[in-house]
């Protein structure tokens, strides 16, 4: 599936393995820096027998080596390989589909009144919303397509992650499709691409809020939160915002140019802002397409997104460790996503710190979590 920019960068293996560091251009970066190579070693080993499993290449990818933090913080970091087995022990297993399939998870959310973006039409067939009808044949979609109305917009594969398989569009002309970046695409081949399986969600593509339009540019941001469902009640343990930038069709890290902001729980602030990791990582640079500065800025709307998503938290009580993606728009906070237990390392990039901190510990403790911390 094409996306707005015609490049695929990326792919899901690579996403959701363990970052592609390269180790030698970093390990001559530590070095240059004074770091001397059995110091390095020693903590290489050290994280990973540690309670997060770092590799070599987690070690870098989190600039570890130029880190001013005591041993026992570098424990807090969680690498990809103990990430998987503290998601799984934080649920049931059962509850996997109520988040990975779209679909339903748009259904749960419209059953308890809380806000998703608009559907214009699904496209996975033998599915049903109330909301958009299913359409599968390509020249009906076409016809859908060359309605007006329903720009812009934005389709996202039902069961897609990481926005590997999107496409966000501007508007149609002459029989083609114009796409986020001004290219174009013929009406036909944009529904075909559509109706492939397994299907899309088409929506109305929402409108970034008024303040951080005027001083970022017309790009979507959310917010990811991540939250832990205690027996006292959701506790949200971190968040960050999710910056897009240029042209691209949506806000994933890993999207050349995009960035990610901290963001400070109590007052909605962002602290700290990187793009790039590794030997690559900066810090708190001003928005490359309009100059601003983004730290300090207040995430709009922080106080009802965070109400917003404790209630949200207690319809899929199920998994216990939720990230919950929410779209900062000019209509207020909008979800987007829930993933169960979702990547950690946004948080840990973000902040720089990792997030296995002592109520984090407790938490996989209370799930029953059998590995080391």
């Amino acid at each position: 599936m094409s996306h707005s920019t015609n490049v695929r960068t990326a792919s899901y293996s690579q996403l959701a393995g363990i970052p592609n560091v390269d180790l030698s251009e970093n390990l001559r970066a530590a070095l240059a820096a004074g770091k001397r190579a059995t110091g390095i070693a020693a903590e290489v080993l050290a994280l990973r027998a540690g309670p997060g499993k770092l590799t070599p290449q987690e070690y870098f990818y989190y600039r570890l080596w130029d880190a001013p933090q005591e041993g026992a913080d570098k424990q807090r970091f969680v690498g990809k390989i103990a990430q998987h087995p503290m998601h799984v022990a934080a649920g049931a297993r059962e509850w996997f589909a109520a988040s990975a399939d779209k679909i339903l998870f748009q259904s749960i959310m419209d059953g308890a009144g809380l806000r998703t973006p608009e559907l214009t039409a699904i496209t996975q067939a033998g599915r049903y919303l109330p909301t958009a009808p299913t359409i599968t044949d390509p020249a009906a979609l076409a016809d859908k397509l060359r309605d007006p109305s329903i720009y812009p917009l934005f389709a996202k594969q039902v069961a897609g992650k990481y926005s590997l398989s999107v496409l966000s569009a501007d508007g149609f002309d002459s029989d083609e499709v114009i796409l986020l970046d001004g290219t174009r695409q013929d009406v036909a081949d944009v529904a075909v691409l559509l109706a492939d399986r397994p299907g899309f969600l088409i929506q109305h593509r929402l409108a970034p809020a008024p303040d951080l339009a005027a001083r970022f540019g017309p790009r979507l941001w959310s917010a990811r939160l991540l939250v832990l469902v205690t027996p006292s009640g959701p506790v949200i343990h971190r968040a960050v915002a999710k910056i897009a930038t240029g042209t691209n069709p949506a806000d994933n890290y890993w999207r050349p140019g995009n960035r990610l902001g901290a963001i400070d729980l109590p007052s909605g602030h962002i602290t700290r802002v990187v793009h790039g990791a590794g030997a690559d990582l900066v810090v708190d640079a001003p928005h490359p397409d309009t100059g601003a500065a983004i730290v300090g800025t207040t995430v709009p709307g922080w106080q009802d997104l965070t109400d917003m998503v404790r209630t949200a938290s207690q319809v899929f009580a199920g998994i216990r460790t939720q990230s919950w993606d929410i779209a900062l728009t000019a209509d207020g906070p909008v979800f987007l996503e829930l993933n169960y237990g979702g990547d950690l390392n946004l948080h840990q990039l973000a902040h720089g710190a990792g997030v296995l901190d002592e109520p984090y510990r407790e938490h996989l403790r209370r799930c029953g979590y059998r590995g080391k911390l």
